[in-house]
């Protein structure tokens, strides 16, 4: 696929609009022995329509980013419930002298919570194996890509098949950091200036604990 931008003025109904969208152009692949790799919040509401649609199986990863001391919303990092991380590559800009000791805090904090949350999610089921299958990684949406990055990480250590990012919309950037990853990338719009994930959605409802619970277990 081209890495230039795609369907600019495209909007999604909601997230499962954007799930069905995806999923009929994974059918191409004929990606068999396929796990649907959901990063919750929104990425599970993506990820149901994909996973029934293509019959493959159901399952999550909790991914959050790492935010720069006293800007939350920079993402500097992110790491997973498996205790992967990755860094940004601008760092050093942001944190000067004391990098290390911040970021060794904020992995052990944040790994300890994605622990917790997956665990919540799963209600008991247990994960997937990934060795020898065709894994795609779902999200709603994407600037940065850090989190789906820091997933890729933890899911390459399992020896699957191939890889495919499959994202409603993706920023240019995160799209050319991430492709080196990946086996494909799967996208439907690529905008010219990427500010909130929000706002390719008519409805962009947050997504609560309980419906994710619902969703993997329907």
């Amino acid at each position: 696929m081209s890495t230039e931008y795609l369907n600019t003025n495209l909007i999604f109904k909601d997230r499962r609009d954007a799930g069905k969208q995806l999923a009929e152009k994974l059918l191409s692949y004929n990606l068999t022995n396929s796990v649907i790799i959901a990063l919750p919040r929104g990425g599970v509401s993506v990820a149901k329509p994909i996973a029934d649609i293509l019959h493959g199986e159901l399952d999550i990863m909790v991914s959050k980013k790492i935010g720069a001391p006293g800007n939350p919303e920079l993402a500097i990092g992110a790491v997973t419930s498996r205790g992967d991380y990755v860094l940004a590559t601008y760092l050093n800009h942001e944190l000067g002298d004391r990098k290390w000791e911040y970021i060794q805090e904020q992995i052990g904090y944040l790994v300890n919570d994605c622990k917790e949350r997956e665990k919540n999610y799963r209600m008991n089921r247990e994960t997937y194996a990934y060795d020898g299958q065709n894994i795609i990684l779902v999200d709603d949406g994407t600037a940065t890509g850090m989190t789906a990055l820091a997933a890729i990480k933890s899911i390459k250590k399992q020896n699957p098949s191939t890889i495919t990012l499959a994202i409603p919309v993706i920023s240019h950037e995160a799209y050319e950091e991430i492709k080196k990853q990946v086996d494909r990338i799967e996208t439907l719009k690529i905008p010219r200036d990427f500010t909130a994930v929000g706002i390719h959605y008519e409805d962009f409802t947050p997504v609560g604990d309980e419906e994710i619970k619902e969703l993997l277990s329907g």
